[in-house]
Parts: C-alpha cells; structure tokens; sequence
C-alpha cells in the first residue's frame, strides 16, 4: 500500500467493506482511540457539593417539622379541592 496521502478515503472503505464486521468494529474502535489525544483535555473537576450547598445557603433558619407539616397539609388540602371540585 501506498502512503496516506495516497490513498483515498473511498479506497480504504471499499476494501473495509469487504472485511466481517467484527474486524470493522475493531477498526473503528482503534480509529476512535487515536482521537482520544486529539481533543482537549477534560476539565477540571468541579467542587458541584459544594456549589449546591452554597445554592441552597439562606439567612433564614430552616423552617420547623410543624411548619413543614402545616405547609404539606395545606398542599394536600388544595390538591382534594382541586379534585373534588
């Protein structure tokens, strides 16, 4: 076979073509791998826990079980409403 830049992209996938697809899955595979160098490096890991928390940081103290409750109740009472009526 020639040097790459002699042989055309047509060429090549006509005689893979004719190669059994397990053979063809490899190729591709191998032909992925030699991109894997390619592409920019990954970046850098992010501290997400932390950002989350400071999203869901307030000035305001967490509310109490009875407020939550109060609150559920209330949502449960406007869903039966909704449905009854």
């Amino acid at each position: 076979m020639g040097t790459p830049k002699t042989i055309s992209c047509e060429t090549v996938v006509n005689t893979v073509r004719q190669w059994p697809p397990d053979k063809r899955v490899v190729l591709v595979q191998d032909i992925l791998n030699t991109l894997t160098s390619d592409t920019t490096p990954p970046r850098p890991r992010c501290k997400t826990l932390e950002r989350a928390l400071g999203l869901l940081a307030t000035s305001q103290p967490a509310p109490s079980d009875a407020e939550v409750k109060q609150w559920l109740d209330e949502r449960r009472m406007e869903t039966l409403v909704r449905l009854v009526g």
